[in-house]
């Protein structure tokens, strides 16, 4: 998969917490807080399946996107691995962090 790096203008902890980041002591260093923002991909019968988690340094501003099982810090490895192409999970799955993405005001650069 091609490498796609972000750019947030405001990744202040103001900013981050208003648009409903938490703040996360897993990626958080010293002196680097790291807040994240997760959200539903996939459901099967009402129940989460896959998630995005985008992650976001105060210091930095460096924006990290993952696909995960739900529930899990496992990767959602399908959509990792494309190397027989895309499938339309996929597909709807580029589209939901997409329009996240836009609604956060991160940009892909």
């Amino acid at each position: 998969m091609e490498s796609v790096t972000y750019k947030i203008k405001d990744y202040s902890k103001q900013f981050l917490q208003k648009h409903r980041f938490r703040y996360s002591s897993y990626f958080s260093e010293y002196g680097d807080e790291v807040y994240t923002y997760k959200f539903p991909l996939s459901s099967y019968n009402n129940v989460t399946t896959i998630e995005c988690e985008i992650s976001v340094s105060t210091i930095t501003g460096v924006i990290n996107v993952n696909i995960y099982n739900a529930g899990t810090k496992e990767l959602y490895a399908s959509y990792y691995n494309r190397e027989f192409g895309k499938c339309e999970i996929i597909n709807s799955i580029d589209m939901k962090i997409d329009k996240k993405l836009e609604e956060l005001g991160i940009e892909k650069v």
